[in-house]
Order: C-alpha cells, then sequence, then structure tokens
C-alpha cells in the first residue's frame, strides 16, 4: 500500500499541444494518455436539426448531464458535430482534465495531491499561465506547480546545450535556439505554417483536381489522417511533377473514403509539403522554414554557427514527415558558406512527436526538477494552521 502511495503521489506532467493532450506519470517513459486537444457540444449539429431529425433526442435524453465529449470520443461524432479546440478555453479545460484524471484511477485518498508539470512553449503569457494556475490551485487545489518550457526537456533528453530546435505543431511552428545552454529572444521565431495549414492544403489541392463526386465526403478530419499516413518530401518537386507528367506511378496511392468510394493520388503527397519552403503558395507572406531556421542561426556571432548548425532538431507530430530532415538539409546549406555546409545536420530522433513530455519526465527523474516549483497558497495556509 505504501508503494501505491507514493506512486500516485509522484508528479503529473501534462502537455496540453494544439493537436494532441498528453497526460501521465513522472518517472514514465511515455504519456499514459495520449488524446487529441478537442471536444464537441453535443447540440452544436453540424447540419439542420430538420436533416437529422430525431438524433438530438438520442443525445440530449441520455441521463448524463453532461453535454460533452472529449478526444477520441468526440472524433467518433466528427461527421455530425462541430469540433472545437481547446485552445484558450478554460472552462472547458477544467472538465477535459478532470475526464481524464479520472482515468488514472487514483485511489480516493490521492486524489489531487499531486504536484503538476506544465510543459509550455516560449510564447505562452502570463495571462494565460495565471489562468492555469487558478484551474490547478483554486479549482483542483493541487499542492504545487512547475511551468517547463518544453525545449528543456527536449535539451534534456538528447543531451544538448546548444541546439535549434523546430517544433511543428498543428497551430504553430515554433523555432528556438540555444548556446551552451542560454537562450537569445531575438533567435526564435513563431513560424505561421504548420500542420493544420499543409492539410488545408492538401484539402484544396484535392477539390480542385478531382471530381467533387469523389470528394463527397473528404472533410478536413480525413485529410489529416491521409496527409499523415501518406504525404512525403521531395528534394525536387517540379522533377516528380516532370516525371508524373511522363507517366511516373511513384507517387500512386489509392484510398478508400467513409462512403465505399476510391481516391487516387499522387503528386498531391508530395506536394502538400511544399508551402513549408515557399509560405505564397498558401497567399502567405513571410520567408520559408529553412529561411527562418537560418535566419535565426546567424542572429547568433559567427562562432556559434559551428555549434549550433550541426544540432538543428525537430519534434512534434508535423515533423514526422518523411524526407524532410533531407529537404531542410538541402535548403539550409544554400545560406552557408562551403565550409559550414557539411557541419549542417537535422536530427529526428523516433518517437519526436512525444519529445518534451518525456524529456520533463527525465528530467524529474533525474532531480533537475528540485527549483522553480509553485506552492499553492491555499496548501501552505493549511500547513501553518495545523504546525500553530
Amino acid at each position: 500500500m505504501d508503494s501505491d502511495y507514493n506512486r500516485q503521489q509522484r508528479p503529473l506532467i501534462i502537455d496540453i499541444g494544439s493537436s494532441s493532450f498528453r497526460f501521465g506519470w513522472a518517472g514514465n517513459d511515455f504519456p499514459d494518455i495520449i488524446t487529441p486537444s478537442i471536444y464537441v457540444d453535443k447540440t452544436d449539429f453540424l447540419f439542420n436539426s430538420d436533416v437529422i431529425e430525431g438524433l438530438e433526442e438520442i443525445f440530449i435524453s441520455k441521463k448524463n448531464a453532461e453535454n460533452h465529449l472529449f478526444g477520441h470520443e468526440a472524433l467518433k461524432y466528427s461527421n455530425i458535430l462541430e469540433i472545437h479546440s481547446l485552445h484558450n478555453n478554460y472552462n472547458i479545460l477544467m472538465k477535459f482534465f478532470y475526464f481524464y484524471y479520472q482515468q488514472l484511477e487514483i485511489d480516493e485518498e490521492n486524489q489531487f495531491k499531486q504536484p503538476i508539470i506544465i510543459l509550455t512553449p516560449f510564447f505562452m503569457s502570463e495571462l494565460e499561465k495565471t489562468k492555469l494556475r487558478d484551474l490547478f490551485f483554486n479549482i483542483f487545489e493541487f499542492p504545487s506547480l512547475f511551468f517547463l518550457d518544453d525545449c528543456q526537456g527536449i535539451l534534456s533528453i538528447l543531451q544538448k546545450t546548444s541546439a535549434v530546435i523546430v517544433n511543428i505543431g498543428e497551430n504553430n511552428t515554433n523555432i528556438s535556439s540555444f548556446l551552451h545552454g542560454f537562450t537569445n529572444i531575438m533567435a526564435r521565431d513563431i513560424y505561421p505554417i504548420a500542420g493544420k495549414h499543409l492539410t488545408n492544403y492538401f484539402l484544396n489541392l484535392i477539390l480542385t483536381q478531382k471530381s467533387s463526386r469523389r470528394v463527397e465526403y473528404l472533410d478536413q478530419m480525413i485529410s489529416k489522417e491521409i496527409k499523415e499516413k501518406l504525404s512525403v518530401c521531395v528534394l525536387d518537386p517540379e522533377g516528380e511533377l516532370k516525371h508524373i507528367k511522363e507517366g511516373s506511378t511513384k507517387f500512386n496511392s489509392k484510398i478508400d473514403l467513409p462512403d465505399g468510394s476510391s481516391l487516387e493520388i499522387n503528386a498531391e503527397r508530395f506536394r502538400l509539403t511544399e508551402p513549408l519552403f515557399d509560405p505564397s503558395k498558401i497567399h502567405m507572406d513571410y520567408i520559408g522554414l529553412h529561411e527562418a531556421i537560418s535566419k535565426i542561426i546567424r542572429t547568433w556571432d559567427r562562432e556559434a554557427w559551428v555549434e549550433l548548425l550541426p544540432n538543428i532538431i525537430l519534434s512534434g507530430g508535423s515533423s514526422l514527415i518523411p524526407g524532410l530532415e533531407i529537404r531542410l538539409k538541402h535548403e539550409i546549406s544554400k545560406h552557408f558558406s562551403d565550409r559550414l555546409k557539411d557541419k549542417i545536420n537535422i536530427i529526428t530522433t523516433s518517437g519526436r512527436e512525444n519529445l518534451g513530455w518525456v524529456g520533463a519526465s527525465v528530467l524529474w527523474v533525474q532531480g533537475k526538477l528540485k527549483k522553480s516549483w509553485e506552492i499553492n497558497p491555499k496548501a501552505s495556509k493549511l500547513n501553518s494552521k495545523e504546525e500553530s
């Protein structure tokens, strides 16, 4: 019983990503829970209720008064109900967190007694942190809280002190750089193109080139799934397009759609990644990802380039596109001298979609998170009363 008690009072690590919510015990090798950061309201239908007469009663007549479904459960109704993001909706986040907290099956005497570690991107505002403090201190009354920069976890698990971290998420791509453990606020960027933009571009490519009859069931959620399974990044997209026109079937792929029909794609598989290198393809006035990375490296003194170029780290779920690291290295090399080109190295470790969470777990095991804990004022007052 003592061992269970101690185990259940280990810190809990939370990563509230724009695409996935990762949650679990510090010291584990992997998050206990990974689920989409989405929810649906059971009354928020996509279609007119006259079209789906009786469907509303199926939802609302349930004894469970809770009107929301979360994560994977919400995805089941993506063709019926409006999908919403958790982003900045703290009332829903409270319900979302509690739903998954209960799934950890923590003994009653240990409920809400765990320290909380929250992974944060560098751009998280103090207002957002204040709202999270209110949620975990005042509503759930957890004893302590630690805001951990997700890059610290990534650097830790890869045993790096100097690196450029390119975290390609669903809504944004965050680029941070570190030299000997120190960062530079001028040497980082919130790159505006990420997973959702590639999904939208892919969907537009299909809709403009295939007959509408054959893509009736190809919505954003299905497009995202296809993108994650079939997208590739190539060195010479124009050359590959020429080969396809000449009859190449190298990229041909057949997709079965929910209505029983099928869809064949080829060039779309690699064309969908091109906005990362040429944002004008999605009508965005910005430099390419390779240029943004090069610009950040050049922000540092020239002597630092030789340490940063071999340590360009890709992380995040949208960094899993095959061939992306090869293309990035090729494009970045155009911005540096021949002497430095050979030093360019893109690090793509396996499991990089969970790299920040796993790194936080490792930091806790190593005892490197002893400082900067915030203590719940309510817990402090309670301890003071008990001591007196």
